[in-house]
């Protein structure tokens, strides 16, 4: 039956159908290749766009901070060139906050440095993972010349594979370290502490590790820390601690529903001033991470920031409070500053406080500005109402104009920040309390962010 049947195909087929047949073999061998040349492409297509390894990044990096012991000095150091390193990563690109001329107090007694520096950096593939972040400072002098460098740089490195996170600090250094006159070795062991006399202590190169090493992992290094034990001629309280050059880096396989961010400060000077700067420094600075607080409120607090007929603020604190949700995140952040009296007595207030909060959830933004409030405030000796309209706009004689209750409300769409000034001056006019035109003065500072990892 089956070769009749075939005998059939050849005779409808025609006389030529016998030489019609390696043709068609050849055209079956040819499609046969293309087909195969066809799968090898897009399994090499689908290998190159495999996602990449599943994790989030941890981190961060500034030149200077000072605890709230320490305080004028921590007002002005208030975490110079920070710069945090988001969840999400920088795909590849190196993230920066530069800053020159620090000093604490305004001469420089405490502490000076040129320029500070800090990066973050990230990069992904399908089987690994990497985070870089750095800060480096150059001239650096403390406590008068007691401890002094060339350049200081911390470095922080995280790196990840499908089974093991590793974590050093490969490419710290100290270049021309003296501490008291007497040179310090370059690659001085970590946790080093070298006595301070009528001071304290110093210690070098501060190192913690954190993390299982398959699930998580982490790194801190501190290069300077300066820790006072004793009453000494600089007027630094027992207790305080300063630190020059730190940087964090982490990365976790774990990935947040949300991604997370808030700053707080109870005053900063965007000026070309250098002591209104270097006085002026995001006192009480406060943060929340891209991942949150873990549910706990974060506090910080400065006594008092002044710089004579310009800016007198008594007791300040803030506050930061982040939390991973189900199905999303929240993120808080308020700073309160008391005894407010600003150029020359044209502003004060009992109280002000800046309030900011950032809600994701079920795949919504909500943004908030609760809680702010002012007490008492008065402008050019008229009261406002404790509830002042955002973005009221004041006029001032000589200066410029000031803008309370000041808020930025991103769309719930956007991943910018919602942001909140209790008072923002802005110095638009030469003035007889010396202050140069283009500077901006902030009091009560909060800001937030929560929106899809």
């Amino acid at each position: 039956m089956k070769r009749s049947i075939e005998r059939v195909a050849v005779r409808e087929a025609g006389p030529h159908a016998s030489r019609g047949a390696p043709l068609r073999l050849m055209a079956l061998f040819v499609a046969g290749v293309l087909l195969s040349v066809f799968a090898l492409v897009m399994t090499v297509g689908r290998a190159g766009a495999e996602a990449p390894i599943k994790g989030s990044f941890q981190g961060n990096a500034y030149a200077t901070y000072a605890n709230a012991v320490a305080g004028p000095v921590a007002a002005s150091l208030g975490r110079s060139a920070f710069i945090p390193c988001p969840c999400n990563g920088t795909n590849g690109k190196t993230l920066s906050n530069t800053v020159d001329s620090v000093k604490a107090p305004a001469n420089g007694r405490v502490l000076s440095a040129s320029v500070t520096r800090s990066t973050v950096y990230t990069k992904k593939s399908a089987t690994s993972a990497a985070v870089h972040n750095t800060s480096t400072i150059t001239g650096v002098s403390l406590l008068n010349g007691l401890v002094k460098a060339d350049a200081i740089k911390a470095v922080a490195n995280t790196s990840a594979n499908t089974k093991r996170i590793t974590s050093n600090t490969n490419g710290s250094s100290l270049v021309n370290l003296k501490i008291a006159g007497k040179p310090v070795k370059a690659n001085v062991s970590p946790n080093s502490k070298l006595n301070l006399p009528g001071i304290g202590y110093v210690e070098l190169k501060h190192v913690q590790k954190g993390g299982n090493g398959r699930q998580t992992g982490r790194i801190s290094v501190d290069m300077i820390t300066v820790v006072v034990t004793q009453n000494n001629s600089f007027g630094l309280p027992v207790g305080a601690r300063i630190v020059v050059g730190h940087a964090a880096s982490g990365f976790s396989r774990t990935q947040p529903k949300a991604n997370l961010g808030g700053q707080a400060y109870t005053a900063y000077a965007k000026t070309s001033s250098p002591l209104l700067a270097n006085e002026v420094g995001r006192a009480a600075f406060i943060f929340v991470g891209c991942e949150g607080t873990g549910g706990k409120v974060k506090r910080n607090n400065i006594s008092d920031v002044g710089i004579d007929g310009i800016l007198s603020l008594g007791a300040g604190d803030t506050t930061a409070y982040g939390r991973q949700l189900v199905s999303g995140g929240v993120a808080k952040t308020s700073a309160r500053v008391a005894g407010v009296d600003l150029l020359g007595g044209l502003i004060k207030a009992d109280t002000i406080t800046a309030a900011a909060q950032d809600t994701y959830r079920n795949g919504v933004r909500t943004s908030s500005t609760a809680g702010t409030q002012f007490a008492n405030l008065k402008v050019l000796n008229v009261p406002l109402p404790i509830n002042v309209r955002p973005n009221t706009r004041i006029s001032l004689p000589g200066i410029g104009y000031v803008v309370i209750n000041q808020q930025i409300i991103p769309k719930p769409t956007s991943t910018a920040r919602t942001q909140v000034n209790g008072l923002h001056v802005y110095v638009t006019t030469q003035n007889l309390l010396g202050i140069p035109v283009g500077t901006e003065i902030i009091v009560a500072h909060a800001d937030t962010k929560a929106y899809r990892f």
